[in-house]
């Protein structure tokens, strides 16, 4: 009778061993399927900094040459106020003389 025991709790125990091998094995294919996945992100992380890099690059690039061209734009602005108000006074003094004659 014993020994029918005992064999059951030999088959019991190899059955948990089986089923805890099973299980070993399944989170190992887990933990390389997130092994597999992590390296997926990290590649995708890479490119998202790469694109990052050059959406900057390129904005910065737009907002200088926007500088430049409005700086420019200043200039002339700035040359036809000063051409402006020379003539002032010239329009001034011409309008007292048509008023007057």
């Amino acid at each position: 009778m014993e020994s029918h025991e005992g064999a059951r709790k030999e088959s019991r125990l190899r059955d948990m061993l089986l089923t805890l091998e099973s299980r070993v094995v399944n989170l190992e294919e887990s933990i390389g399927d997130m092994r597999d996945m992590l390296e997926m992100v990290e590649g995708h992380i890479d490119e998202l900094d790469s694109m990052k890099e050059q959406i900057r690059d390129f904005v910065l690039d737009y907002l200088n040459s926007t500088k430049e061209k409005l700086m420019g734009r200043d200039d002339a602005f700035e040359a036809i106020v000063i051409a402006l108000k020379k003539e002032i006074p010239e329009l001034n003094g011409s309008s007292r003389f048509t008023i007057l004659l």
